[in-house]
């Protein structure tokens, strides 16, 4: 059965927590800088990137009922990583102390900071192993993954809207040239359609068979 601990400790934040809207671009946690609050996304896309120079690689994308932030705040230490809007939406903002104060009360707040972590570990596993394969396969995997944990159902099939190409390359770490032309045999094989910041796979499960052949 399924537990739904995690889902009540979202109520939870969101109970004590304050909504405000955010815009595509704004950069919703900057690495380096203190860690005073938590985050629950309630709309819209973002993209995590580690700091670097010149060069900010994408991790992970997140999305509603996500939490982000609470590791900084458990361990007193400063942002880890830079959050940036990939399209307009909502958060819930919590302050570190109201965080931490409800983290000692509630099994449900902690049963949600611990699912957190195993996706954050589990996805930082997938990475791993996605270097071991070629630049085709690495990006129908993501494609997969992202679109299947983030995208929308619409008549095309699932859709998920504001990922660039560049995005794309950042995440799976090789150039757009090469990126391109793995959406384009994917799009050739009907496994998927593109148009601008928006990519749709028809047959989800067509594409995680091809994965696997």
């Amino acid at each position: 059965m399924p537990d739904h601990a995690p889902d009540r400790g979202r109520a939870v934040i969101r109970a004590a927590g304050r909504p405000a809207p955010f815009r595509k671009g704004e950069r919703l946690i900057i690495a380096g800088t203190a860690s005073d609050e938590v985050l629950l996304v309630e709309a819209g896309l973002l993209k995590a990137l580690l700091p670097g120079l010149g060069v900010e690689p994408l991790v992970s994308l997140l999305g509603p009922g996500d939490l982000i932030g609470e590791l900084g705040v458990i361990n007193e230490r400063p942002r880890s990583a830079h959050v940036v809007a990939l399209s307009a939406g909502r958060a819930v903002h919590l302050a570190a102390s109201a965080f931490l104060r409800l983290r000692a009360q509630s099994d449900d707040v902690n049963a949600l900071v611990d699912q957190t972590g195993l996706k954050r570990q589990r996805d930082a596993d997938e990475r791993q192993l996605a270097q071991t394969r070629e630049v085709p396969a690495r990006v129908a995997a993501l494609l997969l993954k992202w679109v299947t944990e983030l995208g929308r159902p619409t008549d095309a099939g699932l859709r998920l809207d504001g990922l660039s190409q560049r995005d794309l390359a950042d995440a799976v770490a090789a150039s757009e040239k090469s990126v391109e032309t793995a959406l384009g045999a994917l799009r050739a094989r009907g496994l998927l359609r593109t148009s601008r910041l928006s990519f749709t796979l028809p047959d989800p499960a067509a594409l995680a068979r091809s994965l696997v052949r």
